[in-house]
């Protein structure tokens, strides 16, 4: 664990403040009457782009005083929190990035006290941190310190102590860093207003100040509050360390999502391109697609010769942000996605005058058009291609992006049968999308590959990308959709899970065993909850044998082969006609 990081840690009775047109903040530290102090408290106000990715922050530890180690267990929870928060991927949301660092600081402190059970050997520390990232507050927090929030003259506290009575008077933690080798951290958002003023506290401050009191020299007080408060709480008998770290928002931040939205948002779309043209050192030869949305040319870089891809955006959309917003995040999470199988999107040229951008040039046919070649291909094929797509689909995970809009024209095949990702417009970049200022609630992608939680207004997750994954891999075997196609407007709607009815593969091929098809039911179930929840349980089973799918009950025949059962319906119906007149 990586401990080493700037940052304002304080533990003595200094004041320490940080002030800015947006935020302002202040800690404060003292001992009591205490020879020591367990207490670790830090500010960190971030820039460039950890401010627009991670934000600024106010975090506190409160050691546990029993243990032999809490002081050293606080200053190494925030020290290394801050250090590992901020070194997380720019494309993972706050709760994502806080949560692994947590997970990974709470085993090494658990594994300092060498998995003891006994409290008193621990490495233990309360943790509590509030998070500003645009115009949200994110609250992470576990143990009994407190985060508070003053707005227009009303204290509410926003979190809940993780503790249990013994007795009157008497409590004992039930949750902090390093008592479990498993922990559950609490999580909130919450959205900011001018004005409002945190507060995170110890307990050697909020245990001994009546709320009412507490509001009252907040209010009077404002930045300047810490010393009154820790001054009151000293005089109604905390006999304990006492700490705080304020936080003050006295604007907004902008919602400016990253340096090359701000640089790009404003530049022109390029005219329609025909062969010949040349923009900004990049030669037109030929138009590879084009839709309402977008247009896509093969372009030769003038100085490298090298052959690239120049995607630009229709004319269609010039006046619409939203649109705009989202072509410029498309190549943001391009970049962040170095991987064999996913297109290389290079970083923009300098002093650009046009908005579009360039990719690598993948030379072959997409999904689609493979598949038109290779009907009902080999078993084993068709997992090569499924395990090529999933290596694709991990590294998005791991990013904590969805990709949305997995179909077959997205997927191009070179001539060595090499896998390639080449359309990244209806990603969903967590991180990103805690900055964005529209959010698009039309399903990003293909209606019959689109997860069915897009139509109901439910979440989207790694799970989505399973069901379209599964989609794909039913489609690749069979040559038709595991579920009745879907057509019409793009504002479908889907009642409920329940009204999608899944179609055996062996319908379509009476070749494929039991368990493939149970395989490729699992992958493609309505309800996410149903879903294979990891890529790699789904590449086992269209491997081996899965008992559960070979002895479970065949569907009925209606299900299995709608066309046979209707036959005998029809054979049954006329044969009972034929013996009743004779």
């Amino acid at each position: 664990m990586n401990q080493t990081c700037e940052t304002t840690i304080v533990s003595d009775s200094d004041l320490q403040a940080s002030n800015s047109e947006n935020l302002e903040f202040a800690t404060a530290t003292d001992c009591g009457p205490r020879a020591y102090n367990d207490d670790a408290v830090a500010v960190y106000r971030a820039t460039g782009s950890d401010r627009r990715y991670r934000g600024s922050l106010a975090a506190i530890a409160d050691g546990v005083g029993s243990a032999e180690a809490g002081g050293a267990a606080a200053r190494a929870a925030i020290s290394g929190f801050i250090s590992d928060y901020y070194s997380t991927p720019d494309s993972w949301s706050v709760k994502q990035a806080a949560a692994r660092v947590l997970h990974a600081l709470n085993g090494w402190l658990y594994r300092q006290s060498g998995g003891a059970d006994e409290v008193q050997r621990g490495w233990l520390t309360t943790f509590s941190a509030v998070v500003l990232k645009g115009a949200t507050a994110h609250l992470i927090h576990i143990g009994d310190s407190r985060i508070y929030r003053l707005r227009e003259g009303k204290l509410e506290c926003l979190t809940r102590d993780h503790s249990r009575a013994l007795g009157p008077g008497r409590t004992f933690l039930s949750r902090a860093l390093g008592m479990d080798a498993h922990i559950e951290v609490d999580y909130r958002r919450e959205p900011l207003q001018a004005g409002d003023l945190f507060c995170v506290t110890t307990d050697g401050i909020h245990d001994f100040l009546p709320q009412a009191q507490f509001a009252e020299i907040l209010s009077t007080h404002e930045m300047q509050a810490a010393q009154p408060l820790i001054a009151a709480a000293l005089d109604n008998g905390s006999a304990d360390n006492l700490s705080l770290a304020l936080c003050q928002v006295n604007a907004l931040e902008s919602q400016g999502t990253d340096d090359l939205m701000l640089a790009t948002g404003d530049l022109p779309f390029p005219p329609p391109l025909q062969p010949g043209n040349k923009i900004e050192g990049y030669e037109v030869l030929q138009e590879l697609h084009s839709s309402s949305r977008s247009y896509l040319y093969l372009v030769r870089d003038m100085e490298s010769q090298e052959l690239r891809a120049l995607k630009a955006p229709s004319e269609n959309y010039s006046d619409d942000p939203a649109y705009i917003e989202r072509f410029i995040a498309e190549e943001w999470t391009g970049r962040r996605l170095e991987h064999p199988a996913v297109v290389k999107v290079f970083p923009p040229r300098k002093d650009r005058k046009f908005l579009y951008h360039i990719m690598e040039y993948v030379d072959g046919q997409n999904l689609r058009q493979w598949m038109q070649l290779n009907p009902e291909p080999p078993l084993d094929q068709v997992r090569n291609l499924v395990q090529q797509l999933v290596s694709a689909l991990r590294r998005l995970q791991r990013l904590e992006i969805v990709h949305g809009d997995l179909k077959p024209e997205n997927i191009m095949v070179d001539s060595d049968g090499r896998l390639k990702l080449i359309d990244l417009g209806g990603a969903n970049a967590a991180g990103l999308q805690e900055l964005l200022r529209y959010q698009d609630s039309a399903p990003p992608g293909s209606k019959n590959y689109c997860a069915p939680e897009y139509f109901m207004g439910d979440a989207a997750s790694h799970r989505s990308d399973i069901f379209s994954l599964g989609v794909i891999a039913y489609e690749l075997l069979t040559g038709h959709y595991p579920y009745k196609e879907r057509f019409g407007s793009s504002h479908y709607h889907l009642k409920s899970y329940a009204n999608m009815r899944y179609r055996s593969a062996q319908q379509h091929r009476d070749d494929l065993p039991d368990w493939i098809d149970g395989a490729l039911r699992r992958a493609c179930a309505p309800d996410p909850k149903n879903r294979y929840p990891a890529l790699s349980e789904f590449v086992h089973d269209l491997s081996t044998p899965n008992s559960r799918f070979i002895n479970r009950e065949k569907p009925p025949l209606m299900e299995r082969n709608p066309l046979l059962f209707w036959q005998v319906v029809a054979a049954l119906a006329i044969l009972s006609h034929l013996l009743y007149f004779l």
